[in-house]
């Protein structure tokens, strides 16, 4: 106890280089306990999800782009696929049930997603339950709609209240808007914790419906502008005002599904034969959808569809939980170098530590030697001195350690906003390196507290040597 109060008096004489080195400290454990807790909890988020999805196809292109946009409604499409292609996956007797999907348009940042009614019921998430509605009903009819539960709660729409869509799957300025087609809210997703609670759900009609007429005008203004070419005049000089506002139209435009026009242009060369997958929808269908989500009879099947897709020409198959390991594994690589930076500045802290603790013992060879005058022994010198430096190093460790977690609070807040994904800021982070039972039963912070204690007693290694030594018959006599 003495020696504690001797300790504690110590520091608090010089209060203000302690605060600044135990600051110093903590700023570096605070980047290490955030990044490890960040990437750990994340990563565990993208699993869950990933794993309420066996298969994913859509357009040939990246697997992990595909992976994102339709699993965790993020980046944009790859492409589109026939609908035809879609009605061939649902009727594979490999194939247990297949929902398509459909995106184009966004209500302030939140994705319209166009898939079948029988979503809610099919797709089920990792704990087993369906994507049910907690209040109101699924869509019925076109422009009917089901919002996430961050939507209602962001937006403030409720039951029977109408919205209306923007173009493209991110939120502009410049996007038109589809002021002719609003939306009404018939209901409202449960709150899942996972990217749907961000995702307004229409019909697949409306998706059609509500870019039908913007398709009949961009092909009124691409003929136009066909006209004019085999004219040979500039065709921005020419242009109409009516015209132009057609054009930046088309130019806007994006890859929705769409119907094929039955007037085409008599200039235009005869297209080639379409493949039997591309063929046109039957009336009351879409042509495109985006992606499609599937899931099989059997595990056993899983490889081999994945396999037969992708050497097609027509789609791609990817499987969620492979692409978030490759994801992470991307990501892993910038998070070891921010680690390794959050490490350099811990150790360049606890250099400070050595720093502080030697520029005060200048001022305590006096202190020091009237202790040894009244009898106090040369490993007690040595040990408080220890003992010094050890605390201020722990007393930034624990900092840190509370920094961290406010931190990932903060960051935790947009990340739900952005992906849906929630963040628990306060629950143990798991230690990663070590035997088993040091990592089934420590937690990383008491391995952080304790790492930076025993960084701190080795940085004062050489000021209680050097207090050890104290001559003190000559400090006395000056």
């Amino acid at each position: 106890m003495q020696t504690l109060t001797v300790i504690y008096r110590n520091l608090r004489q010089r209060w203000l280089s302690t605060c600044l080195t135990a600051l110093s400290i903590a700023l570096g454990v605070a980047l290490v306990t955030a990044i490890t807790a960040l990437r750990q909890q994340a990563q565990a988020n993208f699993d869950n999800v990933a794993a309420s999805y066996e298969l994913v196809v859509g357009a040939k292109g990246s697997p992990l782009q595909l992976v994102l946009n339709t699993v965790f409604h993020l980046d944009v499409p790859v492409g589109n696929i026939p609908y035809a292609y879609y009605r061939q996956l649902k009727a594979d007797d490999r194939v247990a049930y297949a929902v398509p999907l459909a995106l184009g348009d966004n209500y302030r940042g939140f994705r319209l997603v166009g898939t079948e009614p029988e979503y809610f019921n099919l797709v089920k998430l990792k704990d087993g339950q369906p994507v049910a509605v907690a209040q109101g009903r699924p869509f019925a009819a076109d422009y009917e709609a089901v919002i996430g539960s961050v939507v209602a709660r962001e937006t403030k729409l409720g039951l029977g209240q109408t919205f209306v869509a923007r173009h493209g799957v991110e939120d502009t300025v410049a996007a038109e808007e589809h002021e002719e087609a609003p939306f009404t809210v018939v209901g409202i997703l449960r709150e899942t914790g996972t990217p749907l609670d961000r995702v307004i759900f229409i019909s697949l009609g409306s998706v059609d419906e509500i870019h039908r007429d913007s398709t009949n005008t961009s092909q009124k203004s691409q003929k136009l502008l066909d006209q004019l070419n085999a004219l040979g005049a500039d065709p921005e000089s020419s242009l109409t005002p009516e015209a132009k506002e057609d054009d930046h139209s088309h130019r806007h435009g994006h890859r929705h599904g769409r119907k094929p026009s039955a007037a085409m242009p008599t200039e235009a060369p005869a297209a080639p034969a379409q493949p039997a997958s591309q063929a046109a929808a039957p009336a009351g269908e879409i042509a495109e959808v985006t992606s499609v989500i599937v899931k099989l009879r059997s595990p056993g099947y899983l490889f081999l569809m994945q396999r037969e897709i992708n050497k097609g020409k027509d789609a791609q198959a990817a499987l969620p939980g492979v692409e978030v390991q490759k994801l992470f594994a991307i990501v892993g690589t910038v998070d070891r170098a921010l680690l390794l930076v959050s490490l350099l500045v811990v150790v360049v802290a606890a250099v400070s530590v050595l720093v502080a603790i030697y520029n005060s013992l200048a001022e305590r060879r006096r202190e020091i030697a009237v202790l040894r005058a009244l009898g106090a022994r040369r490993r007690t010198i040595f040990a408080w001195l220890l003992w010094e430096a050890a605390a201020t190093a722990a007393l930034g460790g624990l900092v840190g350690v509370l920094l961290g977690h406010a931190l990932l609070a903060t960051a935790g807040v947009t990340l739900k906003f952005l992906s849906g994904l929630p963040l628990a800021p306060w629950t143990w982070t798991r230690l990663e390196l070590g035997p088993g039972w040091l990592k089934t039963y420590v937690p990383f912070e008491a391995v952080v507290v304790i790492g930076t204690l025993l960084l701190g007693a080795l940085m004062g290694l050489l000021p209680a040597a050097l207090a050890y030594r104290t001559n003190v018959a000559r400090h006395l006599s000056e």
